[in-house]
């Protein structure tokens, strides 16, 4: 419909006294103008956004990269532990041997292995902690990506449009005398 009245109102003659100018064609062009920067103004606008949602990517994943050093540095700190328990383990062998050490030692075993059990269950609910911020951060950045994604085709679309409009120039008409 707004096509039908913008050709309407191009082929439509207003008289200015005798001289019978045309003022349609200049408001016509008036009117692509003003449109045409509006879609300049408005694809700033989503270049801007697609470049937010870009470095909010990038802020994700160096997120990501921390978190997965400090699972890395987690995970290698309960090998420790483990690694730790066995060697109490030995010792306690070795004190079961010696069966006049074996109450003393059995204490220092005993509290040394509720300290280790504490520090395990401890950095197991680290460890969990770190998987779920993990998971939640795959979450944002999946988010964030699609968000970019749509941002960018939407900026493709008004690229396209931008270019059709700028294609389509009004073809020059000869005025009929009457």
């Amino acid at each position: 419909m707004e096509t039908f009245l913008l050709i309407m109102m191009m082929y439509s003659r207003k008289t200015d006294g005798k001289s019978g100018a045309l003022s349609a064609p200049s408001s016509i062009y008036q009117l692509y103008e003003s449109k045409i920067a509006a879609l300049i103004r408005k694809n700033g606008i989503l270049e801007g956004q697609t470049a937010a949602a870009l470095a909010g990517r990038e802020a994700a994943e160096k997120n990501l990269s921390s978190v997965l050093k400090s699972r890395q540095e987690i995970e290698k700190k309960l090998a420790d532990t483990v690694r730790e328990m066995e060697l109490l383990k030995e010792k306690l062998d070795g004190v079961e041997i010696a069966q006049e050490e074996a109450n003393s030692l059995s204490n220092i075993v005993h509290s040394d292995n509720v300290r280790l059990e504490h520090d395990v269950a401890f950095l197991k609910a680290v460890l969990d902690d770190t998987q779920k911020e993990l998971h939640s951060t795959r979450g944002v950045l999946a988010g964030e990506r699609a968000r970019a994604f749509q941002l960018q085709v939407e900026v493709f679309h008004l690229k396209q449009r931008l270019q059709s409009m700028e294609n389509r120039a009004p073809t020059p008409r000869k005025p009929f005398h009457v």
